[in-house]
Order: C-alpha cells, then structure tokens, then sequence
C-alpha cells in the first residue's frame, strides 16, 4: 500500500501529517512518500522523522497583493506540473494533506490521476488552501464540529486532530509527580504560559508584569520563545526583584520545552496560551482549562479567534483579547479560576472535545480509501467504517 502524504509550511501542518504517516508506515506497513515545498519547514522535519521526500515549487497564496503574492504565483504552474510527474511516478493508492499552500498541488495531481484524496481541516475555519481543494477531495476529516458547516456533511468525518504519543502517555503521570520531575513545588497551583514556538511579545510582557501578584498565590512556568528570552527575562527579573527569595523561586523562564512540554502541560493547573489547532486538542486531551488569548488577525479572519469562540461558548477556556490582555485583567481572572469551580466545569467542557484516538482513526480512514483502490485487506483483515 503507497500513501502520499502532504502538508507543509509550518510545523502546524507538518507535525499532524507526520503523526498520521508513522501510523500508517508503522500499524499498516504502508510506503510513504511525503510530498513537500522546497522552501518549508518540512525539508528539515520530513527527513529527520525518517520519510522519504519529493519536493516541489509551492507558491503561498495571498489574500492581498504584494510582491510575494506575485513570486507565489509564478511558482504554481511549476509546481503543478511537479506534483503531477511525482504522483504519476509513485502511484498512490491515497493521498492525505493536512493543508499548507503545498496540499494544493498535492490534491490537484492526486485528482488528476484518479488518486482518493483524504484532506484534514485542523483549525475550525478552512484556511485558503482546503478552500480550494475543499472540493477535490474524497473525503474531509475535521478535528472540531464547528468545521461542519464549511464542508459537505456526506463526506466529513469528526476524527480529531492527531495528538503527540507523549501527550497521550504523560496522562498515566499524576499532575504533583509531573511538578516534582519539574523541579516545582508539587503543591502549589502551576501556571503555564506559552505563546508557542516563536513566542508573543504582548503575552510575555503581560506576564512578567503580572508576576508580583501572581507569585502570591501559585508558581509561573513561563515558556518566552527563544527570540524573545533575553527581553522576558530583563522585564521579569525588573518586576520581582523586590520579592523575597521564597516567592522569586515560584517563577521559572525558560526559551522553550521540547521533551518536557508535556509533562508542563499536565503539571499546570491553569494554562495561558494562544489558540491554535494542535494546543487546543492537547488541552482537550489531558482536560487541562486554559485562558486563550488568541493570535490577532492580520488581514482577514483569524482562525486562532474562531476556534477560541468555540471552546468559549462551550465554556471550556475562557478567552482575552490580545489588545485587552493587560496585567490587571490577567491577574483577576487567573485568581477566580483557580479560586473557583470553574477548573472542574472547563474541565469537564473539555471532555467534548477530547479525541484522543484521532490520529489511528485519521489512518484508518486513508487505509479504507486505499483500499477502494488496491481492494487490499487491513492487518488482520480489518475492515474499517468511515
């Protein structure tokens, strides 16, 4: 069985494709061939995960004209004809994107040569790209109900978005043994706040402004970002410096987490982060609540704000603005949630949302697809309904 897997641009398409193409290679024995643009993220992280990669001249698609709206253009025809020549070659018997301007040729070429196309919508409004393959594809799995609406109901399957195997395993850690491996205090309320791999200015500053009130009441595992670690850690350390040692050793600065991560995520009590698609998941999974100050749009709509709503009206998270978001507000708020019933309520909310299987139901559904074509049987003759 081939499958050709496709999403790029930035580790939130790449990470779930990845997920989804080591089930298959590694339950279903499937040959993967991850199809990718030659200038994104994925040349580093396809490689490096073990897949063997093609790549072609993907052009990003703008909403707006500029400069490199017109150098993306240019590359899309290239990258068509690439795309087509890579799929005739390899012969899939199904195709999974997980969107990025790259899943656009990748669904196009798959279409053309009578290949079923599986496309995963992650966030709950479609970016440009699942827009206009939307329509090519066999069919469309979505992490979040909401999506519904955007695409037709005969062909959407509710699957979730993948979830990291360490995020699924650190649930069997209790939350005071994950802060004792933490190196914190497995009894004081733990708040993470994260902005995500490249950081937030706003929410760090917000933060470490915050600090001498915070301190008061629980212990801060602040995630900067490595770009912004040396202005965090100046404002921060400007902000406690007339504590006293006891509640200055409340509060941790790192840059980043990488094997960690999850254990931070089920140590903390609370959660101040952004919105996007995978983190809301995650927080699902592991019923953490969470204060959602969502990525503000630049142009046009922001999917971070959608799925926030979601998880708002569901009462699962509460949500700050970003240009709201100030040190008083922040303060306030993080007080009433760890003060109240409302840890258990979002928790329970986020039950709703949890999909912890997503990942092996996601491949399985490329398998059944794979299948309409090759008419092969899954180990040990599964058959699957999707």
């Amino acid at each position: 069985m081939r499958i050709l897997i496709s999403g790029g641009g930035t580790g939130g398409h790449i990470y779930p494709a990845l997920a989804v193409a080591t089930h298959l290679r590694n339950i279903y024995n499937a040959e993967i061939l991850y199809l990718g643009s030659d200038d994104g993220l994925e040349t580093q992280l396809v490689p490096a995960a073990g897949f063997r990669m093609a790549t072609i001249k993907a052009g990003k698609l703008q909403r707006y004209v500029s400069v490199k709206t017109v150098k993306g253009i240019a590359r899309v025809p290239i990258g068509m004809v690439q795309a087509v020549g890579i799929v005739r070659k390899f012969r899939p018997d199904a195709t999974f994107t997980s969107g990025g301007y790259v899943a656009v040729p990748a669904g196009l070429a798959s279409r053309l040569n009578g290949v079923p196309l599986l496309l995963h919508q992650q966030d709950v409004p479609p970016n440009l790209s699942n827009k206009l393959i939307g329509p090519l594809a066999d069919r469309i799995s979505i992490a979040f109900a909401d999506s519904q609406q955007y695409f037709p109901a005969d062909k959407t399957l509710l699957l979730g978005n993948p979830i990291r195997q360490e995020i699924l395993d650190v649930r069997q850690v209790s939350v005071q043994q994950a802060r004792i491996q933490l190196g914190l205090s497995p009894d004081l309320p733990l708040i993470l706040v994260t902005g995500g791999s490249q950081g937030a200015r706003h929410l760090n500053q917000v933060v470490a402004r915050a600090l001498p009130e915070l301190l008061q009441f629980c212990q801060v595992l602040q995630i900067s970002g490595q770009k912004l670690l040396t202005e965090t850690q100046s404002l921060s350390e400007s902000t406690i410096a007339g504590l006293d040692s006891e509640l200055k050793q409340r509060y941790r600065l790192v840059p980043y987490l990488t094997d960690e991560m999850a254990l931070a995520l089920r140590a903390a009590e609370l959660v101040v982060c952004r919105a996007g698609a995978a983190t809301l998941s995650e927080l699902a999974v592991l019923e953490k609540p969470s204060i959602l100050v969502p990525l503000p749009p630049a142009i046009g709509s922001s999917p971070q704000e959608a799925n926030a709503e979601t998880f708002r009206r569901a009462q699962a998270a509460e949500v700050i603005k970003n240009d709201v978001l100030k040190p008083e507000l922040l303060i306030s708020r993080v007080q009433h949630i760890v003060n109240s019933a409302c840890l258990l309520d979002m928790a329970q909310a986020l039950k709703s949302f949890a999909r912890p299987t997503a990942t092996s139901d996601i491949a399985e559904a490329v398998v059944h697809m794979a299948q309409s074509t090759t008419g092969a049987q899954t180990p040990e003759n599964k058959r699957i309904n999707v």
